[in-house]
């Protein structure tokens, strides 16, 4: 599943590619993207704040990809909205692993996306430098069948 991911992501986000965004995990549960610092990189030697969250970006936009490509009208993902909090400077090539929410949410959002054709979650993903969390990300995506 991570080279179908990675394969996806080159060829229909070509920023995936340009960032040196690299799939590491994918399942239904977890995606984690990760990335090089040396493309990465800002004037103060960390990683530049907009990759950061790119590839966050990315990770969760993923996971909603691979659970969703299984069902009849799988629809268009979009993001709809994104928080970010920048904890601690990134220095070294950083990972953003995004996991599906609890059971109760992921549910009810399928219920609504398959009732209505369109729906709205919220994901999550982390980066972290040293063990210790720098990024913490949310963003709201929205699956839409187009009419």
């Amino acid at each position: 599943m991570q080279k179908e991911l990675q394969d996806y992501l080159f060829s229909h986000i070509p920023i995936s590619k340009a960032m040196g965004a690299e799939v590491i995990e994918a399942s239904n549960e977890t995606v984690a993207v990760k990335a090089p610092l040396n493309i990465n990189i800002n004037h103060k030697s960390t990683a530049f704040g907009g990759s950061l969250q790119a590839i966050a970006t990315l990770s969760c936009w993923s996971l909603l990809h691979i659970n969703l490509r299984g069902m009849t009208n799988t629809g268009e993902i979009v993001i709809t909205n994104s928080n970010i909090d920048y904890i601690k400077p990134v220095t070294a090539d950083f990972t953003a692993y995004a996991s599906l929410p609890d059971e109760r949410r992921w549910q009810q959002f399928i219920r609504t996306f398959e009732r209505r054709g369109k729906a709205r979650i919220q994901l999550t993903a982390h980066i972290y430098q040293d063990d210790e969390l720098a990024l913490d990300y949310t963003g709201t995506f929205a699956a839409i069948v187009p009419e």
